[in-house]
């Protein structure tokens, strides 16, 4: 805030061309205040505002528990912390890509998700009930028992990384920009696939831990399927 050359007085209105306590003239150059250009990270898919609060993507909700049922089909509960249904997976069985619709409790489509018809790399796409492109996630070609997925916003650019531990049950997500970790995923019947390879494979059980209250809730959920559809269902 400029200040009077002559008696100090604080000038609020840059318009003015006298001092309201002493009178004296205002230069020109003291009323120009010049600010430098503020730099910003490309907006990106972090935050979901049209998410009604208490809805399934909630940005306060810090908590998710997917329950997967009828032998990786991709359909089952999303519970929270209090083991209260807040959503539901719905595979569409007759889907080519695989597709996985995410409802709120009343059958509302929040969020799909589905492969891509021909990748390499298991791309899986995040769309919102419109079908636009929110974001596309992932596979690291070369990790193998190390698993490591990429979320991609729809012009391409990398945002976020998640980072397995041995043979992808538990995974962290990073901020590719800030190397911050933002959510821990862990797969909560691990040693039921290794004892029984798949077999009586009846669902999975993954949590998922948000550490901030700024990232879409539907990515970091997304994050949670791309990596059960790509390592974990058959």
């Amino acid at each position: 805030m400029p200040y009077c050359n002559n008696c100090g007085a604080e000038i609020s209105d840059l318009t003015q061309r006298f001092c309201e306590k002493c009178g004296s003239p205002i230069a020109a150059s003291t009323r120009q205040v010049e600010t430098a250009p503020i730099q910003t990270r490309p907006t990106g898919p972090r935050v979901y505002p049209s998410s009604p609060p208490g809805g399934l993507f909630d940005i306060n909700r810090n908590y998710y528990i997917l329950k997967e049922k009828y032998w990786d089909w991709g359909s089952g509960d999303i519970l929270d912390e209090h083991n209260q249904i807040i959503g539901k997976m719905k595979r569409i069985i007759l889907s080519i890509r695989r597709r996985v619709e995410l409802q709120e409790v009343d059958g509302t489509i929040a969020a799909t998700i589905h492969a891509k018809l021909v990748s390499a790399r298991g791309a899986q796409d995040l769309k919102d009930p419109q079908g636009n492109l929110i974001a596309r996630i992932k596979k690291k070609i070369l990790s193998l028992f190390r698993p490591v997925f990429f979320l991609e916003d729809p012009q391409g650019n990398q945002w976020f990384r998640a980072q397995g531990k041995f043979m992808g049950w538990s995974f962290k997500v990073y901020d590719v920009t800030t190397g911050n970790v933002i959510a821990e995923i862990e797969k909560a019947d691990r040693w039921r696939d290794v004892f029984l390879g798949g077999l009586l494979d009846f669902k999975d059980t993954y949590a998922l831990r948000i550490l901030d209250n700024q990232t879409d809730r539907r990515i970091l959920v997304g994050f949670v399927l791309s990596i059960d559809n790509v390592l974990h269902d058959r």
